[in-house]
């Protein structure tokens, strides 16, 4: 692959010192009760660091048998991660901003880092964590050091380096739904200058959903990962760590509950000859049960390589992180979401991705430190997307369709407008909706991307300090699309509805015409009217006409021609492959560049109490729709295939205060992004649009406080106030869920949402946790542990309304455990304790015009753990 034979050429670069990862930022280790991060690239006191950072260390990690980054969010508010339809999508959001994952051509807003290597996709963020020192999330953009895709923050993961002593780990987990973890890790030295590490995990686990189709079950756990690193360090003042990592999951995922049943979907359950006779899930149940005809299987391989080189050069240290991943993901979906065979959703994705960064900084107590540093990305994306009819399409589409006033003029038809429609036209009936047909696409994405970077700290004084950096990032995306469709009900367009509803129309003019006086022709009878034609043949002629010229004057509006209705059922656009040979604008390249920057201000009032105030600029890249939705702009609302970059603007003022047993910071914030890449499924397609600018504003709240030795309390908060400041053109489509009046006209598309309140946002979110450690006798030690998660009550999405998909979270998780001096620990934990359910996103029912589905979290899991340390 091309990436890879760039990756020759440029090792060689490498080799010479060239190198570092898009982020080494947020890096922390406790020390006593100090916690030291580098969230600005250089070591710092978390109450020192200027910046809204918060810290997950090991022990809390391990004690609230936190797995994954799912796991994560009960310990840090600002943070949301929603899993989507199946194992690879997932979206993540700090202060309420992030999008992506629906999409390979659409980022994310948040950058998620593993040991400083940026995952550019949530496929390779959501798997197990490793071994583990700590994570930290950043809040806020984080562009003019770390690049292009952390325009809402950052998540820094960092694993257990190799130890110079010989050590391991290995632990077992049972729990309910049949859950089987295990884990393993063994460090040590080779010699005394290279020492490994070498860790594995694998989970299993039962469904916690129930087809009640045949009884199989979904959203169960089948992964395992492997990872291995080598610490070099020949001096002092080198050291040299390589890694490499493969891993795979392959499980089924993911279930839905249907929140309401509209006409369409009664009538996929109805008897016939009133509807397909084929089971539904009942709406409203959430019992964790659904009805589905496919099998939705997820298969994920990630596997990759890095090399982190640091070294100390005096009054100067270099750092170089390189890294090379191939990530690819094989899914299949129901993309009805019932179990009638009316479409599937097969996908294929593959990245191939490459990073390197340099960075040169200052070392020693100075004046004036300096950082300058640059950064290279350049990734592949090899993608497919098919929709793909099944054998109740026909029949599924056939009752949508269904007219009484074409069964009594049209018999043959038995009712169906598609009949209709084919017996009008030199289509042979039963090809609209064949089982087989549907869209297929194949979509290539080359992105490469560079930043120049570089950031100056001044001490004023002893206690004031001015830092200013600023970067230029460069971001270039080439994508083709080759789509073919092969259903000729979409392909046809609305012109065939307009020509046959033409014909309708104008027949229904000439009946009725000749119904009424001064006629009065029985037109129930073909007969009575051929007679009354061969009879009046002036008459007729002038009486056809004039039907024909009323059709003409209304074939288009949708008022008269019953069949432009039946649009809705064309749920493909004709493809319009780019290049496009046609449209020079239309040449799948997109080149953007952006100057940003950031001015902070930090001051200590004295030991205990610091203050900052931070203007930054972030940018996140243009977005590109690599889906069958891809189309060129609308000449009216201007949505296509692309989404222009998003600008971000922070306005933060921090205080941070520390006192005997613990800390609390605080931080108010105005973040503002302009042109804010929305991708919301409407129920047949993604609608890509810029929001001008939505704006939120709010405070966080970050403690900790030891009241006594054997208790450690923490508390978090984080209040949003988030609108869209400028929407001018917002699809109605997307705000579905919401009563607006410009939309209720008829062929209304687009309206004014400026003023509105984006969905999906709590305006206040807790996160508290109490931890009670006890030594038992002299040999012992045992610990309790609370978390607790409140967010208020919200609208999930933005076309789905509040009462059918709304959220409050109340999430409680407990665990206990008992650490023996001989190395031996057991612990039991229950997460979600009182069983409680929430949803997590929702949206219109595929092609079910007036139903909503919804996907809701785990339910209650509990187990129990023994590890052995040495």
């Amino acid at each position: 692959m091309k990436i890879k034979q760039k990756m020759a050429v440029q090792t060689r670069v490498l080799m010479a010192g060239a190198a570092i990862a898009a982020l080494s930022a947020g890096a922390a280790q406790a020390q006593g009760d100090v916690i030291i991060v580098t969230a600005t690239k250089r070591p710092q006191t978390l109450q020192e660091v200027p910046i809204a950072v918060s810290v997950v260390g090991a022990d809390a990690i391990e004690k609230a048998h936190i797995q994954d980054l799912f796991d994560l969010q009960a310990s840090v508010p600002s943070l949301r991660i929603n899993q989507l339809q199946n194992a690879s999508q997932a979206n993540f959001f700090i202060r309420g901003f992030g999008n992506g994952a629906n999409n390979p051509g659409i980022e994310s807003s948040v950058g998620v880092f593993i040991d400083g290597v940026y995952r550019s996709r949530s496929a390779a963020a959501i798997l197990d964590l490793p071994v583990l020192e700590r994570v930290e999330v950043l809040r806020g953009p984080q562009s003019t050091l770390f690049g292009k895709n952390v325009s809402a923050g950052a998540i820094s993961i960092t694993t257990k380096a190799p130890d110079f002593e010989f050590g391991g780990a290995a632990e077992a987990t049972y729990g309910n739904f049949n859950q089987m973890l295990f884990k393993g890790t063994l460090t040590g030295p080779l010699s005394d200058t290279l020492a490994f590490r070498i860790s594995g995990s694998t989970n299993n686990q039962d469904g916690y959903y129930t087809n009640q189709l045949d009884g199989s079950e979904l959203n169960e756990r089948d992964r395992w990962a492997v990872r291995g690193d080598l610490l070099f360090e020949p001096t002092d003042a080198l050291s040299v760590r390589v890694s490499g990592d493969y891993n795979k999951i392959d499980e089924i995922c993911c279930g839905t509950i249907q929140l309401q049943n509209g006409p369409a979907t009664l009538a996929i359950g109805a008897p016939p000859p009133f509807g397909l006779g084929i089971l539904i899930d009942p709406a409203g149940d959430r019992d964790f049960s659904v009805a589905i005809d496919e099998e939705v299987r997820n298969s994920l391989v990630g596997k990759g390589a890095s090399i982190q080189v640091d070294y100390d050069l005096g009054a100067m240290a270099l750092t170089s992180i390189t890294s090379y991943r191939e990530q690819s993901d094989n899914t299949q979906t129901d993309a009805d979401f019932s179990a009638a065979a009316i479409a599937t959703n097969p996908q294929t994705k593959a990245y191939e991705t490459f990073t390197q960064e340099v960075r040169l900084a200052s070392t020693g107590d100075n004046a004036v430190d300096w950082l300058i540093g640059g950064f290279y990305f350049d990734e592949e994306v090899n993608s497919t997307r098919d929709v793909v009819f099944g054998d109740d399409a026909r029949n599924f589409f056939n009752l949508l369709a269904f007219s009484p006033a074409i069964l009594a003029a049209a018999p043959a038809t038995g009712g169906s407008a598609l009949t209709l429609i084919e017996a009008s036209t030199p289509f042979p009936i039963g090809t609209f909706f064949t089982p087989g047909t549907g869209i297929f696409g194949e979509y290539m994405l080359d992105n490469r991307s560079y930043s120049l970077f570089g950031q100056l700290d001044i001490d004023i004084t002893d206690r004031l300090t001015l830092s200013g950096g600023v970067a230029y990032i460069n971001d270039r995306k080439r994508y083709t699309t080759n789509e073919t469709l092969t259903d000729q009900f979409s392909a046809a367009g609305v012109p065939l509805l307009i020509g046959v509803g033409n014909g309708v129309i104008a027949q229904g003019a000439l009946a009725a015409t000749l119904a009424a006086p001064p006629f009065n022709v029985d037109v129930s009878d073909p007969a009575n009217i051929a007679a009354f034609a061969a009879g009046n043949a002036a008459t007729f002629a002038a009486v056809q006409a004039g039907a024909q010229a009323f059709a003409d004057a209304n074939d288009t509006d949708p008022a008269v021609n019953p069949l432009l209705g039946l649009s809705a059922l064309q749920l493909f656009a004709n493809p319009v492959n780019v290049p496009d040979a046609t449209n020079p604008l239309d040449d799948g390249l997109r080149q953007d560049d952006k100057v940003t920057y950031t001015v902070r201000l930090a001051y200590e009032l004295n030991d205990n109490l610091n203050t900052y105030f931070t203007y930054s600029k972030g940018w996140k890249a243009a977005a590109v729709n690599l889906s069958s939705d891809t189309r060129p702009p609308d000449p009216v609302t201007g949505f296509g295939r692309e989404a222009n970059p998003e600008d971000v603007t922070l306005y933060e003022f921090g205080l941070k205060a520390s006192f005997d047993g613990g800390f609390i910071n605080f931080a108010v914030f105005d973040q503002t992004i302009e042109n804010f890449q929305s991708n919301l499924f409407v129920g047949t397609s993604f609608v890509l649009a810029n929001a001008e600018e939505q704006r939120v504003r709010g405070f966080e709240v970050d403690s900790s406080w030891r009241p006594f030795n054997p208790l450690l309390l923490t508390f978090g908060l984080t209040y949003l106030d988030p609108e869209f400041k400028s929407f001018t053109n917002a699809p109605c489509s997307t705000f579905a869920g919401l009563s607006v009046p410009a939309c209720a006209v008829p062929g209304a598309t687009s309206f004014d949402a400026s003023g509105f309140r984006p969905a999906g946002i709590s305006p206040l979110s807790i996160s508290t946790s109490a931890t009670f450690t006890q030594d038992i006798g002299e040999n012992i030690q045992g610990y309790v542990r609370g978390e607790f998660l409140y967010e208020s009550g919200t609208q999930v999405v933005d076309n789905v309304s509040e009462s059918i998909a709304g959220r409050t979270v109340e999430n409680l998780n407990i665990s206990a455990g008992l650490a023996f001096d001989s190395g031996i620990e057991i612990s039991a934990f229950v997460r979600n304790a009182f069983d409680n359910q929430w949803l997590l996103s929702a949206f219109p029912s595929v092609a079910q015009p007036g139903s909503f589905t919804g996907y809701l979290n785990e339910p209650r899991t509990y187990g129990v753990t023994l590890r052995a340390s040495f």
